[in-house]
């Protein structure tokens, strides 16, 4: 996969006959990370270590073309090395712009564990682009996630637009978290998506747009019921308690049935976005998901060929529809950013199924004066299944009901051209339905970075 990411980087140099100018980036950071609760779970684990990340950037740009390739690498170690972790995250952007077209493409592999990719985090913009699971077993988890993406945006006139575009996503977790000791449980899953959209410019300050959304969903999860001669209404989630009519026993559940899952949604959303004033920006998009789930129950391959249990499992196919809102305010001042996300859609996790999640995120950075800044964040999610994937015992499968916050607040700054200190403190919070109490967190970060100016030359 990386191979293949070089060669396509290195083959748009011999595309463009323009003047090119090459860029090359390094920075290095190093740092202390301390969580006092670093599951976020009612069984607190602490945590306290080091995180070593070098990171490489390389650009190419001429009139037309635009390539990007970033490699980030962080090696994490703690007093706990059940959490170690080395990651790796490869980053691949280029468009081609025409007169009338453009034409973009991206892809990423990313390699990292449970301990960063089930925990929302804000990026550059406070978009959440992951919200997570919110879980972590008693050890980290190795997660990998491919994607791709591919866009071609045409000019009809000067005011109107239509752009197309494809993305693919797939994620992976080791095969220990699917074992009957781990007590999270993480589903591999596959996400296509198909984006149609029109656009139109009222005025030099106001856009609206409307978009087709398609996307299908793939996943494996474990769940069932278990009928061994039990009273009818005996429940079994693998990895948990068994409970009869409600009420837990001693016995834990085998992994002993998988059901496939797979969701395909069909979108149609409006939206408006326009340039209050020079340094405001506002956006928001309305709609409708319809999501059709359809369900494949089956015995695990353990089990196959062996009477020992009668399984019944019983999951019928249903239909949702889920509200689609999206709403932006973007404000960039010289010496202030800041960005206020709201959002309500279906996203893919882990879990097995879709996701419909509220999000609410802010990201804002104030520069004090010309060496030092002061930075902050917040998240706040509440997400669950959609409807009800009922089994044989009237019992729903796939609820996940999640409320979870996070706060970050920090400041960095310059010691000279090309070094910089940064110390940030976080404070997290979670409350599901798989909880008595709500779990909180508390973090200190920090991190010295050396980042000299980049280099650029032409030819």
């Amino acid at each position: 996969m990386i191979v293949r990411l070089l060669c396509f980087f290195l083959a748009c140099f011999s595309i463009d006959s323009y003047a090119k100018e090459y860029s090359v980036e390094t920075i290095l950071r190093a740092g202390g990370e301390y969580d006092d609760n670093v599951r976020l779970a009612e069984d607190e684990i602490s945590i306290v270590g080091l995180v070593v990340s070098p990171e490489l950037n390389l650009g190419l740009r001429t009139e037309r073309l635009d390539v990007a390739l970033s490699t980030a690498l962080d090696f994490a170690r703690f007093d706990k090395s059940e959490y170690d972790s080395d990651d790796q995250d490869i980053a691949l952007t280029s468009s081609y712009a025409f007169e009338y077209n453009v034409f973009k493409a991206a892809a990423q592999l990313k390699r990292d564990s449970t301990r960063t990719s089930e925990f929302s985090s804000p990026d550059d913009t406070g978009n959440v682009l992951d919200p997570g699971t919110g879980e972590l077993s008693l050890r980290a988890t190795r997660h990998e996630a491919q994607n791709y993406s591919l866009a071609w945006q045409h000019l009809l006139t000067e005011k109107q637009s239509v752009e197309f575009s494809a993305t693919y996503s797939k994620a992976d977790y080791q095969e220990d978290a699917k074992a009957d000791d781990q007590e999270a449980r993480f589903s591999d899953y596959d996400y296509a998506g198909f984006n149609a959209s029109y656009s139109v410019a009222l005025t030099d300050r106001t856009r609206l747009f409307t978009q087709l959304a398609v996307s299908r969903f793939d996943s494996n999860t474990f769940s069932g019921v278990l009928f061994d001669g039990r009273e009818i209404g005996t429940f079994c989630v693998p990895g948990r308690l068994i409970e009869v009519g409600g009420d837990p026993t001693d016995e834990v559940c085998p992994s002993f049935v998988a059901a496939d899952i797979q969701q395909d949604t069909f979108g149609m959303h409006v939206g408006v976005e326009r340039v209050l004033t020079e340094k405001l920006l506002f956006s928001v998009a309305v709609g409708a998901n319809y999501v059709e789930t359809s369900f494949d129950s089956r015995q695990a391959d353990d089990l196959s060929e062996s009477n020992e249990l009668d399984l019944i499992v019983g999951l019928e196919d249903q239909d949702d529809t889920a509200f689609f809102f999206d709403s932006t305010l973007r404000y960039e001042a010289e010496r202030t950013t800041l960005s206020l996300n709201m959002r309500s859609n279906t996203d893919p996790s882990a879990n097995g199924y879709l996701l419909l999640n509220n999000q609410l995120s802010f990201i804002t950075n104030y520069r004090l004066t010309e060496r030092s800044n002061v930075f902050a964040n917040l998240i706040l999610i509440d997400s669950g299944a959609l409807g009800d994937a009922v089994d044989a015992s009237g019992r729903s499968l796939n609820s996940n009901d999640r409320t979870y916050g996070a706060a970050s607040v920090g400041a960095s700054y310059r010691l000279t051209e090309a070094w910089y200190v940064e110390a940030s403190y976080r404070f997290r919070a979670q409350d599901s339905e798989f909880t008595d109490d709500i779990a909180k967190s508390n973090a200190l970060l920090l991190k010295i970075a050396y980042k000299p100016h980049k280099s650029t030359w032409s030819r």
